[in-house]
């Protein structure tokens, strides 16, 4: 952590050391003791919330108000006038990293209601002179015929979307996608890009109290987090160990801007890789699945529910599997079992890829029946 950041870090744990939730974040003066800052989980705030309902502690008067999923419900998220100032920013430097200019027309085909995530990101796109269309989501016909009609340079939304409106005939340069699985999903990048005949297409990860966290830039190779706006730090889920870059593990996340509701080493519960490069932290495939339901094999840490990005790119596949666990002597066997059809030695490669240990056996069925892990080990 240089000096810069570690001084913008003090400061923003100084605007949040006025809140209850944070009674320990004060005198930080080194990476070293920012990492002894107690986590936080959504367990946590989900408990603060209902102590403080319906606000939550962390509220102190906003400028917006909107919500995001937690638990099992949804939770208020507040924004001061500062905070939509700084997201605007960071977004409108991400936007142009994309390859989007000033004067460029985007359609924006993220919601605008509840979640508030058209808002913000119209606004960073509107701080970088871009001329955005608030289309939201829906009605992909009309949203190429917009496209066609109105001569758009660029499409910000959904990966899925943006198939469909490949598919009614949207043609646009430039293509930003976020809000749902994209470049860690093999393949999808090519099929977005040849869907809309685009030059660029990038990946945008960022959750709804942090926006944005990281994005790709043109150069299409890998997440950058967005160092002035979000501290990222990558551990261990079982130990909390900050891992050293090149390793797997679960993304925490820490503002260094922000007034209302801000989160200090929030735990996410995604699952990602990070890396250093040209003095900047990478996300490379961006978040590839989530950290629930790990378990150990063989030694290793196994994420069962990163599965789902590799199976979303063998089009033959359901995506429905049941990842089997045993030992039938002293040594641990995987047998993986997939719905649907696909190349056996590309999908051997692929899952070994992305779990980081090959499975014993693959099994492609018809019908897989149960689904989910059985560990039968203990």
């Amino acid at each position: 952590m240089d000096e810069e950041t570690l001084a913008a870090l003090r400061e923003q744990l100084e605007r949040a050391a006025a809140h209850d939730l944070y009674d320990d974040v004060e005198g930080v003066d080194s990476e070293a003791a920012f990492r002894e800052v107690p986590f936080l989980t959504g367990a946590d705030l989900t408990a603060d919330y209902e102590y403080h309902a319906p606000e939550g502690s962390l509220y102190d008067g906003a400028a917006m108000m909107c919500f995001t999923p937690l638990g099992d419900g949804l939770a208020p998220v507040f924004d001061t006038e500062r905070d939509l100032t700084w997201q605007a920013e960071a977004n409108a430097e991400v936007f142009a990293a994309a390859g989007i200019d000033p004067g460029d027309r985007v359609l924006n085909t993220f919601g605008y209601h509840t979640f508030g995530t058209g808002i913000i990101v119209q606004r960073g796109l509107t701080a970088l002179g871009a001329e955005v269309i608030p289309a939201g989501p829906g009605d992909s016909e009309q949203a190429a015929g917009t496209i066609a009609e109105y001569d758009v340079d660029a499409l910000v939304g959904n990966p899925s979307f943006a198939l469909k409106i490949g598919a009614a005939g949207g043609r646009v340069d430039t293509f930003v996608g976020a809000g749902e699985p994209f470049t860690s999903i093999p393949g999808l990048r090519e099929d977005v890009k040849a869907a809309l005949e685009a030059t660029t297409a990038v990946d945008y990860f960022g959750t709804r109290q942090i926006l944005p966290v990281a994005a790709e830039t043109a150069a299409e190779d890998g997440l950058y987090v967005h160092e002035d706006y979000a501290l990222v730090e990558v551990i261990d889920p079982d130990t909390g160990e900050v891992l050293p870059y090149g390793e797997r593990g679960e993304l925490v996340v820490t503002h260094l801007r922000k007034e209302a509701c801000p989160l200090v080493r929030y735990r996410t519960g995604d699952l990602t890789e990070w890396a250093a490069r040209d003095g900047r932290v990478v996300l490379p495939d961006g978040v590839i699945g989530r950290t629930d339901g790990r378990l150990k094999v063989k030694g290793v840490k196994l994420y069962p529910e990163s599965l789902a990005t590799v199976l979303a790119g063998f089009e033959g596949l359901t995506g429905e599997f049941r990842l089997e666990v045993t030992r039938p002597a002293s040594t641990d066997e995987i047998r993986l079992v997939v719905e649907g059809d696909a190349d056996p030695e590309e999908l051997a490669a692929a899952v070994e890829d992305r779990l980081l240990v090959a499975p014993d056996a693959i099994d492609l069925l018809e019908d897989v029946g149960e689904t989910g892990v059985v560990d039968e080990r203990y």
